[in-house]
């Protein structure tokens, strides 16, 4: 196993343990901490810390574990195959830099935040100020190693691939890195049509909760276009000098980025139009949902059936030797 293997299992030790000594020094001063509100649950907030906090420990640990696992498996799966192996080494690493905010966000100590049941049949929210409770060192220095994770695994990037391999790409694989901005374009349109179809139907009015939601999701939309016109870029320039290795890994990390952008464009799209107040949602078209989701559905299951497609033909050995046939 080479590096990319064993990159992340130093970094996500140290991450446990820095975890660990955090939670040591709030369990000390929780029993002693000023209560901000619902003092009835106090006790509930302090007995469930430790267990709270060993169990997202240990997730958080899982989580550096199952990366080198998952490099592992790329690295000997892939080790015959440069182009798979380039394209698999961006995907993972750009979703393993992604995570790195996850897991600050997700550390045991200001991360508890949760909600403790009440006798009258309701749930009260925690009753301490976990920031000010948290040791001043310890979200700088926690900040400070998942940086340092994310530019290492940037670093070692460099060095995974042989530029000098060079295949030729079929003649329409390349061409898949056109499809994320021609479904981004088809839902665009897809939430403009329904929307001149409302104000066709719908009686006049003042309807500027929808323009505004209307607006959201069109920039909402341009953002996901940044990484979808990476890789129509690469596309064409794939299609221009043929695969070569560092571009397929360039095009698995776009592929992360643009899935994550299509995410928060399907949330955007499920709470459009939810609290809008004038009756403009009634006068949409029954097919706006089903269409919408459609696209966003189709969109991410082509871009990941993609990405194979366009390495199959990596059969070149990572020194850079070309393919026999």
């Amino acid at each position: 196993m080479g590096k990319l293997t064993w990159f992340p299992l130093p970094f996500g030790l140290v991450v446990v343990v820095v975890n660990f000594f955090a939670v040591r020094d709030v369990n000390g001063h929780l029993p002693t901490a000023p209560i901000e509100a619902n003092e009835d649950v106090a006790a509930q907030a302090i007995a469930a810390f430790i267990p709270f906090a060993q169990g997202r420990i240990a997730l958080l640990g899982a989580l550096f574990v199952a990366a080198a696992l998952l490099f592992g498996l790329v690295e000997f799966g892939s080790s015959r195959r440069p182009m798979g192996f380039a394209t698999a080494t961006g995907f993972l690493s750009a979703a393993y830099v992604a995570a790195m905010p996850v897991v600050y966000v997700l550390n045991p100590v200001t991360g508890y935040d949760e909600e403790f049941p009440v006798p009258s049949g309701g749930y009260a929210t925690m009753p301490f100020d976990m920031d000010a409770l948290s040791p001043p060192w310890y979200l700088p220095v926690l900040g400070w190693i998942l940086a340092t994770a994310a530019i290492a695994q940037l670093l070692a990037m460099r060095g995974v691939v042989r530029r000098e391999a060079v295949l030729p790409p079929a003649s329409w694989s390349a061409w898949l890195l056109l499809l994320p901005s021609a479904f981004l374009l088809a839902f665009a349109a897809a939430n403009l049509v329904s929307d001149r179809i409302a104000r066709a139907t719908a009686p006049p009015g003042s309807f500027w909760e929808a323009d505004f939601e209307l607006e959201v999701m069109l920039q909402v939309c341009a953002f996901a276009a940044v990484p979808a016109a990476g890789m129509a870029l690469h596309g064409i320039l794939l299609r221009r000098h043929g695969v070569r290795p560092h571009s397929l890994l360039i095009v698995g990390a776009f592929t992360v980025v643009y899935l994550l952008a299509l995410l928060l464009v399907a949330w955007n799209n499920m709470r459009m139009y939810v609290d809008e107040q004038s009756g403009f949602y009634e006068h949409l078209p029954g097919w706006r949902e089903g269409v919408t989701t459609g696209i966003l559905g189709a969109a991410a299951l082509v871009q990941l059936a993609a990405l194979p497609l366009l390495a199959r033909r990596g059969k070149a050995q990572v020194t850079g030797t070309e393919p026999g046939g």
